[in-house]
């Protein structure tokens, strides 16, 4: 064993850790944001526990940044991925973890995670063993096969990069992952944090086949606790793996992964929707507190035992003629809470957040509607655009380890909102159609509809052509 060091931070992930881990408790819902405590809702003065816990069940928090992390990943999965890959690896495909998650829904897992935390890596893996000499099949049935592995932002802990020839490259990543451990009660879960380690390393011996310079390894370790007041410990489980492509080494690390770090794209949301639950809660236990009339009595003492009901059915008779007998009630608008929480749901619309206030009842222009979106579609395109490469890259090495080695691709969309087309436009288009315009060919006109969603992306148009041909429209448009 050897003094602990596998588990240091970059120092860029330390930094941007507690932005990210705002961003998964908001996410993640109430039960997460209420279980963080004062860390996220202060008590207020002299609070007592039990008075806090109930202060705390009274808030309400509504999760604006979840809705619109389902709202802007919807629109960037408005559209299915446009995938190119070899025919080969198009059964891999509909399994790429052998967990049973096709590719679709391995994108769609890491588009929510990058539209709300920060662009997750993926790792690109093959069982150790050797399958040369296996038929394809037996290949298959062993599982040796590669794999897409997804890791969230929070997971890569550490990296570096190395100036190779005439390139910077990742020559480090560490991984900090979950390890099931084994138990003698069948139906218990034990598990511990595991790291792995990839890196690029300098290598020569029968082991591995001569090379020029570095090659991939793979190391995984373990951190043991203090026991005993002595300093914790880690050791390395299982030997050094050199994986292999075609039987030789890889001179880089199949881990695709967007750096330097980015500033989690919603962070101005995530903390507004937490200074919206900590008014909130304000709001909530002011109303509590004076919701309820306070019955005040003057001039009478109550005798041992006696017992006064407060309600219609009951009367309070007073031998003392000065006896009073009031009810206190407080004006519990609380116009300074409700302004806040109206500006602050407001502010978490205009970051994003538009189910939390009404669709403008007045009618808006095509483009005024676009230029309100500019600045939302400017990050749905860069994170749009950021996957896909990750992706692309991954699928071919995906792909040439499986035998298909070629020029692949992963395309997401970013037509994010649907255009739509005016009368007038649309009465131009056909005229210009029906004149044989440039660029308005039957080719040219079914892809414009088709870009402006008025045709499905599934039709093709041969299906068009065959649909319209089966119900001629009036004025001989078909014949042209």
């Amino acid at each position: 064993m050897s003094k602990v060091t596998v588990n240091i931070q970059h120092s860029d992930y330390e930094k941007i850790a507690p932005k990210r881990k705002r961003c998964r408790d908001v996410i993640s819902g109430q039960d997460a944001v209420k279980d963080a405590g004062k860390e996220y809702l202060p008590a207020l003065t002299e609070q007592k526990d039990a008075d806090y816990k109930a202060y705390k069940l009274r808030a309400k928090f509504f999760n604006a940044t979840s809705r619109t992390v389902k709202a802007l990943s919807g629109l960037i999965l408005r559209k299915p991925p446009t995938i190119e890959a070899p025919e080969g690896i198009k059964t891999l495909l509909k399994d790429v973890t052998l967990t049973g998650k096709d590719i679709f829904v391995f994108i769609r897992e890491i588009i929510e995670d990058s539209v709300g935390v920060d662009t997750p890596g993926i790792l690109i893996d093959h069982p150790a063993q050797s399958s040369e000499g296996l038929t394809k099949a037996d290949a298959e049935k062993n599982n040796l096969r590669p794999t897409m592995q997804m890791y969230p932002c929070e997971s890569i802990i550490n990296w570096k990069h190395t100036r190779l020839g005439n390139a910077t490259v990742l020559s480090l990543v560490v991984l900090k992952e979950s390890a099931d451990l084994d138990s003698d009660n069948e139906f218990e879960h034990n598990t511990e944090p595991r790291y792995r380690v990839l890196d690029l390393v300098q290598r020569t011996g029968k082991e591995i086949p001569e090379n020029e310079g570095p090659i991939y390894r793979v190391r995984v370790f373990r951190v043991k606790k203090n026991i005993g007041g002595q300093d914790a410990t880690q050791e390395q489980i299982g030997s050094d793996l050199y994986p292999l492509m075609n039987n030789k080494p890889l001179a880089y690390i199949p881990f695709e992964v967007d750096l330097p770090i980015n500033e989690p794209a919603l962070i101005d949301l995530v903390d507004l929707n937490l200074a919206h639950y900590r008014v909130s809660a304000d709001y909530e236990n002011g109303c509590h507190l004076t919701g309820l009339a306070q019955v005040i009595i003057s001039g009478y003492q109550k005798d041992d035992g006696e017992k006064l009901y407060y309600g219609s059915p009951y009367a309070w008779v007073f031998p003392d003629p000065d006896a009073k007998a009031d009810i206190l009630s407080m004006d519990n608008d609380f116009v300074a809470l409700t302004g806040n929480l109206e500006k602050t749901e407001q502010q978490m619309a205009i970051l994003g957040a538009r189910l939390l206030t009404a669709e403008k009842k007045d009618s808006e222009t095509a483009q005024t509607a676009q230029i309100h979106r500019m600045g939302e579609q400017s990050i749905l395109s860069e994170r749009a655009q950021t996957i896909s490469t990750l992706l692309t890259k991954s699928l071919n090495t995906f792909a040439e380890w499986a035998g298909s080695a070629g020029n692949w691709s992963v395309e997401l969309n970013r037509d994010f909102m649907p255009v739509g087309m005016d009368s007038q436009e649309l009465t131009a288009l056909l005229a210009g159609w029906q004149m044989g315009a440039p660029g308005l060919s039957d080719e040219g006109l079914f892809n414009i509809f088709k870009d402006r969603d008025m045709i499905h992306d599934d039709v093709t148009l041969e299906d068009e052509q065959e649909r319209i041909a089966s119900k001629p429209l009036p004025g001989g448009l078909i014949d042209g």
